[in-house]
């Protein structure tokens, strides 16, 4: 459109007339209007609502066309009628707050938009009178027959709006899952032990992918994102499967089946010791070992084998039928510790500074404890623990009387082997 378009005709004082108005103009004369008592102005204008934040228009637009419809009457949108309004332009600026100037802006966008046509008579002035029925005689102003003829377009417009809103809600729900997944995995990864070298790398692409996913503003866009992050939750949480070893749910071995040997370092190793005399390198006898301890050599938190795996029952499943000793028990924790999580660095970390037998004891507390009580892992609740310890705040004591407690009731503490 040139510019010379939005010039007044200097000698009828009319605007000119563009290829656009003339097309605006014939398309609303076309419109045969709305059936007899079936025309619902404010559902129109409800359809134009729904469908307006999507539309490019400016502000105020919603504003200006509300209270256009709401000058017309219902017969102005039946069959024979146009539904016009013709308030002033000082009216108009009066009731939006705006400056005359920015008025005919507004109304020229509006019209370019196709949400209403505007009619002026031949001097551009706007007016109109009614007959005694209500209906209209003469009228030139704003005419909204756009508003019913594209009532379609605009329910179509809003509903398309709303699958992407939800298709925008649910991309970004599942963002926020691949997110704090990557940091959970971190999280355990950095429990375990070192993290991988590749960890700072993911961990930046993360932190960009964010970054992006915020930008976004359609839904194609950031399901790419979202398709990029879930990558690198599939990543990280690939390494925290390789940092745990797998557990081999069957410790004993199967019947027919050769059982495994335990590398575990004896507690007693006297019984395996062989004794010579310094006159002759013949073996002259081998004592017979002690019996093994049923009872934690722990002197400050004294629990029977038989009661501890009984509390802590996940860690009786890896202690063989029978008779049940300490040692067993001890045997039984490399199991536990692989189920639980617990990298080998620092399960010989805990038996380093905790000694074997409060380790044990702290490993079949953490095996009591439901996943929903971790923050990250079984694995780095238990690293606290050993951190704990090292500050001297641990009280293993106090959560085994508690267990029994649970186990038993408070009239029930039963005395330890």
């Amino acid at each position: 459109m040139s510019m010379t378009e939005n010039v007044p005709n200097h000698f009828t004082g009319s605007r000119r007339l563009s290829i656009t108005m003339l097309t605006a103009r014939d398309r609303a004369d076309s419109f045969p209007g709305l059936a007899p008592g079936s025309a619902k102005p404010l559902r129109l204008l409800a359809a134009f609502q729904e469908a307006e934040p999507y539309l490019g228009l400016p502000a105020h637009a919603f504003k200006l066309v509300a209270w256009l419809v709401k000058q017309t009457f219902a017969c102005d949108w039946e069959q024979g009628s146009h539904p016009i309004a013709w308030p002033s332009a000082r009216r108009q600026a009066e009731y939006l707050g705006l400056s005359p100037a920015r008025v005919k802006v507004l109304n020229r966008v509006l019209f370019d938009a196709g949400i209403f046509v505007i009619r002026d008579n031949e001097q551009g002035k706007r007016y109109g009178r009614r007959g005694p029925d209500g209906r209209i005689v003469e009228a030139y102003g704003f005419d909204l027959t756009p508003l019913a003829q594209r009532y379609e377009e605009f329910v179509h417009i809003a509903a398309e709006a709303k699958i992407e809103r939800e298709c925008m809600r649910s991309l970004r729900r599942r963002a926020t899952i691949a997110r704090r997944a990557v940091r959970q995995a971190g999280e355990a990864l950095a429990a375990l032990g070192p993290l991988p070298a590749d960890w700072l790398r993911l961990r930046g692409e993360t932190d960009d992918l964010i970054a992006a996913g915020r930008q976004a503003r359609r839904s194609e866009d950031l399901a790419l994102v979202v398709k990029a992050l879930e990558g690198r939750k599939a990543e990280v949480e690939q390494w925290l499967r390789d940092a745990v070893e797998p557990v081999d749910t069957n410790p004993a071995g199967l019947a027919n089946k050769p059982h495994t040997t335990s590398t575990n370092e004896s507690l007693y190793p006297y019984k395996d010791t062989v004794i010579a005399t310094d006159k002759s390198s013949r073996v002259e006898a081998v004592p017979h070992p002690a019996p093994p301890p049923l009872v934690s050599p722990d002197k400050a938190v004294r629990v029977s084998a038989a009661e501890l795996i009984d509390l802590a029952p996940r860690l009786g499943q890896y202690v063989p039928a029978g008779t049940v000793t300490w040692s067993h028990v001890l045997d039984a924790t490399d199991w536990l510790r692989g189920e639980l999580g617990v990298s080998r660095s620092l399960w010989a970390d805990a038996c380093k500074g905790m000694g074997r037998d409060r380790a044990a004891l702290a490993l079949a507390i953490v095996s009591t404890k439901d996943q929903a009580h971790f923050n990250s892992s079984a694995g780095g609740y238990f690293a606290g623990m050993v951190r704990k310890d090292e500050r001297g705040e641990l009280h293993l004591e106090r959560s085994l009387w508690a267990l029994r407690e649970a186990r038993f009731g408070k009239a029930s503490r039963r005395s330890v082997n």
